[in-house]
């Protein structure tokens, strides 16, 4: 009997602006806090899974698309989130997000920030530390 593991990953997705093709930052101020920079609306917590698993899905089949992944916490307004997968998933994880280029027919790209086995060690990080 095998025992499997977790694997916690931090994400954050960014707008690209199609006519410079540079990466804004998804906190540029924009009409409405629910939009974009480019004027598109944000994903809520239901949507971003949902963009997920068509990641999954479109890189990695129906396979893919049953890797249970769980949105531990996501940031609206900054568009980063938590996401806890099986160890043995993280490679398809990490590569679908990778790969994805597209969300609502615009250009949108993910960036991992950070992983680990243990989900307090994304909770800051020890190089920022201050010590009063």
């Amino acid at each position: 009997m095998t025992q499997t593991s977790d694997q916690a990953i931090a994400v954050s997705s960014a707008a690209v602006d199609t006519n410079s093709q540079h990466l804004e930052t998804p906190s540029v101020p924009a009409a409405s806090p629910r939009e974009l920079p480019d004027g598109g609306a944000r994903p809520n917590a239901a949507q971003f899974k949902q963009l997920v698993v068509s990641a999954l899905r479109e890189l990695h089949g129906e396979v893919g698309a049953a890797l249970p992944v769980d949105v531990l916490t996501y940031e609206e307004k900054t568009l980063s989130a938590i996401l806890r997968v099986i160890s043995s998933g993280l490679v398809k994880l990490w590569s679908a997000l990778t790969l994805l280029g597209f969300y609502q027919n615009r250009r949108c790209a993910f960036r991992v920030l950070q992983t680990s086995p243990f989900l307090l060690a994304l909770s800051g990080n020890s190089r920022e530390l201050v010590l009063d």
